[in-house]
């Protein structure tokens, strides 16, 4: 089961980095480069937020792994947002993004440190160890770089990417940036 949630991080990475492409290299066409995904934004955020919860709680309740303290903080981040987004997917609330994003941002932040802190141990201060397990010993390593802390930023990631694929879809045509510098023109009467 350790391998297929690897290969899940592995595979959000990939879409993560595909909708940052389609986003940035689809801006210049006026529309949403995101139109084929119209709708389905923030149902999917809610997908990997679920599957994200469950994971943790999988690895904690029936593998036996022990979360950290640093992974607890992530936790915190992940888990609203797996009751938030299938909310505001079912209600079509688009004013989710900010709070959404606000907590992704924040687990991608403490998920990119923790990491960071398994890749140099040297840098962990140690207070997580006073507590609880060691944060900077993964207790997951699959092909050599996935951790828990990876999977977690991986999937804060793709949630971020969607939400602004969301943004995007909702604020209709997307300026060029030639539209953006040409001056508004008044109705007629």
């Amino acid at each position: 089961m350790r391998t297929f949630f690897a290969l899940a991080a592995i595979a959000s990475n990939i879409a993560t980095l595909g909708l940052l492409v389609i986003g940035i290299a689809g801006r210049s066409r006026g529309t949403s480069p995101f139109e084929f995904l119209r709708g389905t934004t923030l149902w999917l955020a809610s997908a990997v937020a679920i599957a994200a919860t469950l994971g943790s709680l999988y690895l904690s309740e029936s593998v036996g792994l022990i979360p950290c303290k640093l992974c607890w903080y992530q936790r915190i981040a992940m888990y609203p947002l797996a009751v938030i987004l299938p909310i505001a997917a079912f209600r079509k609330d688009g004013g989710v993004r900010i709070y959404a994003a606000a907590l992704a941002i924040i687990g991608a932040m403490i998920a990119g440190y923790h990491r960071f802190i398994q890749s140099y141990p040297q840098f962990d201060t140690g207070s997580c160890s006073a507590t609880g397990p060691s944060c900077s010993s993964p207790l997951v390593m699959e092909f050599g770089f996935v951790t828990i802390p990876y999977m977690a930023l991986s999937a804060f990631l793709l949630i971020l990417a969607l939400l602004w694929a969301n943004r995007l879809n909702s604020a209709g045509a997307v300026p060029t940036s030639s539209q953006a510098t040409e001056p508004e023109t008044a109705p007629a009467d």
